[in-house]
């Protein structure tokens, strides 16, 4: 039972990192040719081999491709007769080869001890229970770069493992980093047998984000996500290119909702979550910011406290500004004096300025918070760091 009345979640493990979409949003053409590359391998798992080189930066979708990929192919290959099937280990968890190839023969079913045998005879085990059991497998690397780095003779091993089993070919690797930088630390008769089949993938954009964030949406009960929420969450996290922190935000968003007794996942609870997740408004950044720079970001704050919306136009925190302004009895700044103001805490991170669609009373500047929340924001100003203000 849960321990809400009624969650605006309906099933979050579909915003889980481990969760596999059937579809993956943006990354079709590199699906394909991940699938191009490894077809020899369905096709003739016996006499093809092959390795892939995937890179991308962080939440771009590289692990989330090999899962996938790996159902795709070991099905595919029934068709032609053959077992292949694709093993995903993390480098930085397992790193030396001797303990991947440990851990793909447990996988296998073959109880190999971790310690009391040479590596070639590791190695020559792995090869024969591959044969043995008339399967190809493809294992793929993640974060590979961390087993280069704690033995740059690893990649050369992998790249010559084809070579030890002639008469029949039964390994095929796909190589995962964030970038390609780590074959700097191999040498030249390595890098002469690596396969050049590169896959590179970009950061995602904002709208890119939105696509993923609302194919994902079916995590929310109907009616309980905001449009607002999700372009927010996708926006915050548009500066990462990051899926999996754009997901880890509405996850939390969610969260915030449910322990606030929402029906609504709102933009504020998306700015709550934020707070949680790195980077973090360090508090005391605000304590040297000048008096017009904090009325101004209260101003703000107490905006989007009040409204349903990610962001407030310009001429709505000026005449926000001016109101609280008055109340203090102090004069307010001018607009040229206001903008330079908002474009200086954008500079800072505080906040975040973008230009509207067309169609919002013409073309004005929107201004919002994506690294704090308004309430919590009011609340750290409020903590005497605005009480110079009637001075």
């Amino acid at each position: 039972m849960s321990l809400f009345q009624r969650s605006v979640f309906k099933d979050e493990s579909l915003l889980f990192p481990e969760y596999v979409p059937s579809i993956i949003p943006h990354r079709d053409n590199h699906m394909r040719m991940l699938e191009a590359y490894f077809q020899s391998v369905v096709e003739r798992a016996g006499r093809a081999s092959q390795n892939v080189l995937l890179h991308g930066p962080v939440g771009s979708g590289k692990t989330m491709l090999a899962k996938k990929l790996g159902a795709v192919l070991e099905k595919r290959a029934l068709l032609y007769g053959n077992r292949v099937k694709l093993f995903h280990v993390n480098c930085r968890i397992d790193r030396t080869l001797q303990a991947v190839l440990v851990k793909c023969l447990h996988h296998l079913g073959h109880s190999y001890p971790s310690r009391g045998f040479s590596f070639e005879e590791l190695i020559q085990t792995f090869i024969d229970e591959l044969k043995n059991s008339r399967v190809h497998m493809i294992v793929a690397f993640d974060e590979v770069d961390s087993l280069v780095s704690s033995d740059s003779s690893s990649l050369y091993t992998i790249t010559r493992l084809r070579e030890i089993s002639e008469d029949t070919q039964v390994f095929s690797s796909l190589l995962i980093s964030k970038t390609l930088d780590y074959l700097r630390m191999v040498d030249l008769s390595t890098l002469s047998s690596v396969q050049w089949n590169v896959i590179s993938l970009d950061p995602y954009s904002e709208g890119q984000l939105q696509d993923i964030l609302t194919s994902r949406s079916e995590a929310f009960n109907e009616g309980c996500l905001s449009d607002e929420s999700l372009k927010l969450a996708a926006d915050i996290a548009s500066v990462y290119g990051d899926a999996r922190y754009a997901l880890d935000l509405l996850y939390r968003a969610g969260k915030m909702a449910d322990v606030a007794d929402s029906q609504l996942v709102l933009p504020e609870h998306v700015r709550q979550a934020k707070a949680f997740l790195p980077p973090q408004l360090r508090k005391e950044e605000l304590a040297y910011l000048d008096k017009t720079q904090r009325l101004l970001l209260v101003a703000l704050s107490n905006l989007l406290k009040k409204s349903d919306s990610a962001y407030a136009t310009m001429g709505e925190v000026e005449k926000s500004y001016a109101a609280l302004c008055e109340n203090l009895g102090i004069v307010a700044n001018h607009h040229t004096s206001i903008w330079n103001d908002i474009n200086e805490l954008a500079r800072k991170g505080i906040v975040q300025t973008q230009l509207s669609n067309k169609g919002v009373r013409g073309r004005t500047t929107l201004i919002g918070l994506t690294i704090v929340s308004a309430s919590q924001l009011i609340d750290e100003l409020e903590k005497g760091l605005i009480a110079d203000v009637r001075g």
